[in-house]
């Protein structure tokens, strides 16, 4: 087994899960960013370059400098993802001995429970879109649009601003989007939505454009334009209630799940990979529903 550098393998590691795997451009560049990091890690503190000399006390020091430096649990349970996926990716392709590295467990961390929007809240500030838009107008419409579509379709940032005129089908009432892993899936949305859509789809036949949300140079949006588009009209509301597209996407999830949505339907439509993943939305309804007795209930 030749002497290969950590760095090298992070660089043939992160083009497998880009090209091969297919994973999104986000989930990407985290994995690239966490595994540079744990490699100039490695090579400060340890003085560590190549990958035959990484071992376990290697991987348990920087989890537990993580946990000193008091970063995010959420944060903390992806880089130890992403370290554990680079060392199994390695052991699969021999560029180190399996069972070198014994994986720290229960390094977990506590996870945060999701930040979510109620029925009356969603409901208030959508109304109040509602009656600023502009139907001519493609930028008024647009906004608009958007938060109907990541509150009632639960999509990814990276989904929507993706989306092209083809991904809303009018006609059955649901889109189609390409999620994690180049996987397609089939949302329904609302049927009194259609209006609201075919309105949009039409201005977007009459500004002549390739994707549905685009910028004033009639540029595909990035994720920074669409953040930026969801501050500013949370501002306009007039409210100080953060929010961003995750948001609205576990909106989405905990909406159907009051509503007793089955668990395994909720994990379709968000394209979770394990239903592990949704079912910590069944925690949050748990949560939410013991709030609700302590506030209602005579005698709690």
């Amino acid at each position: 087994m030749g002497q290969i550098k950590i760095i090298d393998a992070v660089e043939v590691f992160c083009s497998y899960i880009q090209k091969i795997k297919q994973y999104s451009i986000n989930t990407y560049q985290n994995y690239y960013s966490d595994l540079v990091e744990f490699s100039n890690f490695a090579q400060k503190n340890w003085k560590i370059e190549n990958l035959s000399d990484l071992s376990t006390e290697v991987v348990r020091s920087f989890l537990s400098e993580l946990r000193l430096l008091k970063r995010q649990p959420t944060t903390l349970i992806r880089k130890r993802s992403a370290i554990h996926s680079f060392i199994r990716f390695c052991e699969q392709r021999n560029f180190i001995q399996r069972g070198v590295i014994i994986f720290p467990k229960g390094f977990r961390g506590e996870r945060k429970l999701p930040e979510f929007f109620t029925k009356s809240q969603i409901s208030s500030f959508i109304n109040f879109l509602k009656t600023k838009v502009d139907e001519n107008d493609y930028y008024s419409y647009r906004d608009y649009i958007i938060i109907l579509l990541l509150t009632f379709c639960g999509i990814r940032a990276s989904e929507l601003i993706m989306m092209k005129k083809e991904n809303i089908d009018l006609s059955h009432n649901i889109i189609k989007v390409t999620g994690k892993g180049k996987k397609q899936r089939i949302i329904p949305f609302p049927a009194n939505l259609k209006d609201s859509f075919e309105k949009y789809l039409n201005l977007i036949d009459i500004n002549n454009l390739e994707y549905l949300f685009c910028n004033k140079r009639k540029i595909r949006l990035t994720r920074r334009g669409l953040f930026y588009i969801l501050s500013i009209r949370m501002q306009q509301y007039g409210s100080s209630l953060n929010i961003h597209p995750h948001k609205l996407r576990h909106t989405f999830a905990t909406l159907l799940l009051e509503n007793g949505a089955d668990i395994r339907m909720i994990q379709k439509f968000l394209g979770h990979e394990s239903i592990a993943t949704t079912e910590k939305y069944t925690q949050l309804d748990k949560q939410r529903k013991i709030e609700l007795y302590k506030k209602f209930h005579p005698h709690a």
